[in-house]
């Protein structure tokens, strides 16, 4: 009797993506600021025989000279962190907002807090319904947020490398030997999985480059800031500046790399491969990391120009998405950008990220700022024993042009800090 075979073939499709290592670095040296990206390229450079770097500000410098100017920068959380990607790459759907209460019940380390059991309840919702919302949640930024043990934090954390039969035996000491990995029991699981002992202990030696938990901050914890941009008004004109004090300066180290490369070694010579690649890259992205946050910088001066100008105090309406679309880039790459960076201008240092104000409803050419200023105006202007009503705010404003419903001129209002009519009359 022939056996046939039968094979079935199983799509499922994942929003998840796999960065590379120079992808990841990519990342960050596009997201830190300059006194914490002097730090981790020098962290780099200890690694690296053929480049050292060479601060142009060290961080005293800029703490005496900046104590005065700067306040404390309040830090992103990362409840902030997360939401900011939600909104950025998520529709508007039920799931969303599944997925923003999950991010509530996180704790301040990315862990979720409850079992399946008690979010099923707190949440009202259905297991599809749950497990959706949690692959959304765990296809975001850090890698094992949302995990709800130590296991399944550092499972996630090795499904988002890239695969290699490193990886995929270090996955399978997780899943199938995690007592005996916790007991390090390594002839146990060598037997197990039917491995040699060295490429256990290599699988494990990955397993401990992963963190316990799902957001650690190394860097960004400089109290302290040095603008990146500086614009400034000559007589009604603009100009902008892309300011390199304090940017760390790479130093590649020539007589060392051609005195290695004359090793006839080949581990030698892979080696020194290697750790030029490595410095090559870094240079790249360094290199990227100031050109994006140029171009950012223009898209900003030529949006706001009234504002620098000092011919208005309101912000023109500037999405993420406008610059993004602009500039051909992703809008995750002009977030990461904005995010810590700063604009020096005539009228003080401003985040990038000031400059980006949402339009208000139905009122393409205003932005919510303006429509406030007008609101404010209008009050200002109304007599006293006779204050103005919303209703009355929001037909004013119609004739100006400006379409807005009175729930929104009420909670415009109420953001202005300005009583309601009644508590106004006099």
């Amino acid at each position: 009797m022939t056996q046939k075979q039968s094979y079935q073939i199983n799509q499922k499709q994942l929003q998840r993506l796999a960065l590379t290592q120079s992808m990841k670095q990519a990342i960050l040296v596009l997201q830190t600021n300059l006194l914490d990206l002097t730090d981790y390229v020098q962290d780099l450079s200890m690694a690296n025989p053929l480049f050292d770097v060479n601060p142009t500000i060290s961080k005293q410098e800029v703490e005496i000279s900046t104590a005065l100017e700067n306040k404390s920068i309040e830090r992103q959380t990362i409840y902030d962190y997360l939401l900011e990607q939600v909104h950025l790459t998520m529709r508007q759907t039920p799931l969303k907002d599944v997925v923003i209460k999950l991010i509530d019940r996180l704790d301040e380390h990315g862990y979720l807090l409850l079992s399946d059991q008690e979010l099923l309840k707190d949440l009202e919702i259905n297991r599809v319904q749950l497990m959706d919302a949690k692959e959304l949640l765990y296809n975001l930024d850090p890698p094992g947020v949302g995990a709800q043990s130590l296991h399944e934090c550092l499972t996630l954390q090795l499904e988002f490398k890239k695969a290699t039969k490193n990886s995929t035996l270090a996955l399978q000491m997780l899943e199938y030997c995690y007592d005996e990995l916790l007991n390090h029991s390594w002839l146990k699981i060598a037997q197990k999985l039917q491995k040699s002992r060295t490429e256990i202990d290599t699988a494990f030696k990955l397993i401990q480059t992963l963190s316990p938990y799902p957001y650690v901050s190394d860097y960004g914890k400089s109290d302290y800031i040095i603008p990146e941009l500086i614009v400034k008004n000559n007589h009604g004109h603009l100009s902008l500046e892309v300011t390199k004090y304090g940017y760390p300066n790479l130093v590649f180290a020539e007589e060392t790399y051609d005195e290695l490369k004359k090793n006839t070694d080949l581990e030698v010579k892979a080696y020194i491969k290697n750790k030029y690649q490595e410095y090559q890259a870094l240079k790249t992205n360094l290199d990227h990391r100031i050109q994006t946050i140029a171009m950012i910088g223009r898209c900003i001066v030529q949006a706001q120009s009234s504002f620098l100008l000092g011919e208005t105090q309101e912000l023109h309406p500037l999405l993420l998405r406008d610059v993004a679309q602009k500039l051909g880039v992703s809008i995750s790459t002009v977030s990461r950008t904005i995010n810590g960076k700063y604009l020096q201008t005539d009228s003080g240092i401003f985040e990038l990220k000031f400059f980006f104000t949402k339009r208000s409803n139905g009122n393409a050419n205003q932005s919510v700022d303006q429509v406030k200023r007008k609101i404010s105006d209008l009050i200002e202007q109304e007599n006293p024993q006779h204050p103005l009503s919303d209703q009355k705010i929001v037909e004013l404003l119609s004739k100006k042009g400006i379409k807005i419903a009175r729930r929104t001129v009420s909670k415009y209002r109420e953001e202005l800090g300005i009583m309601s009519s009644s508590k106004r009359k006099i």
